[in-house]
């Protein structure tokens, strides 16, 4: 009868632990799906964010590598990478990369002051007319011969007024000037001033080694 009655205990506490291991929830299948939908609308979403973000860097990339046109002028504070070349006496050329950097522009009557104070026989405009001055640095950043030296000199840019129409240069004497010869890994700061119709918007045009013109914001 004992061992009856241990049979009969130990099939009723299976019995009941059966029952506790049934009775534990099971995740409904529609909070599942939706689990599953939740975490396919998440991927999709950052997928879109990813792409529309690698786009805008693209266009962003392309807007910078197209500076230098009439259309889309380097602005001011950015430097620009240009080809040029070098020549020595045998008029032989040298292959070059320098970099400009139009730094700031002033115009006006604090341009006036600037430059009577540095020379006195620096005549004021006529009416209508007012000084620009630019701040520039030229930078030859590597060449294909040490020997010889880049010439650069704020005459080599072009005043170019909204009409499409070069101004004359006119004779100001101001310092520093930007003015001199730059050997491979050496570089030049210096003014560049000259007379332009008051509140003309000015583009300034640099020609590089190819022939092509680049051209510089003024604002």
């Amino acid at each position: 009868m004992k061992k009856l009655s241990l049979l009969a205990l130990t099939a009723l506490l299976l019995a009941a632990c059966g029952t506790e291991e049934s009775t534990e929830p099971e995740t409904p299948v529609e909070e599942t799906v939706q689990s599953e939908e939740t975490s396919g609308s998440e991927s999709g979403t950052e997928e879109i964010e990813e792409t529309e973000a690698t786009e805008e860097e693209a266009e962003e990339a392309e807007s910078e590598s197209e500076f230098g046109k009439r259309s889309n002028p380097v602005p001011v504070g950015q430097t620009q990478s240009i080809y040029i070349q070098l020549s020595d006496n045998d008029f032989n050329t040298y292959d070059a990369t320098a970099e400009i950097t139009v730094n700031s522009v002033e115009r006006g009557q604090s341009v006036l002051d600037f430059v009577q104070e540095i020379n006195q026989f620096n005549e004021a405009p006529p009416e209508g007319y007012e000084y620009m001055m630019l701040d520039v640095t030229a930078s030859l950043v590597e060449a294909e011969t040490e020997d010889y030296a880049w010439f650069m000199d704020g005459m080599w840019f072009d005043f170019i007024g909204s009409d499409g129409s070069p101004y004359e240069w006119t004779s100001v004497v101001v310092e520093p000037n930007l003015s001199g010869e730059i050997y491979a890994g050496g570089r030049i700061e210096g003014k560049v001033v000259n007379m332009v119709k008051v509140d003309d918007p000015i583009l300034l045009v640099f020609e590089d080694g190819n022939w092509d013109n680049v051209f510089f914001a003024t604002e």
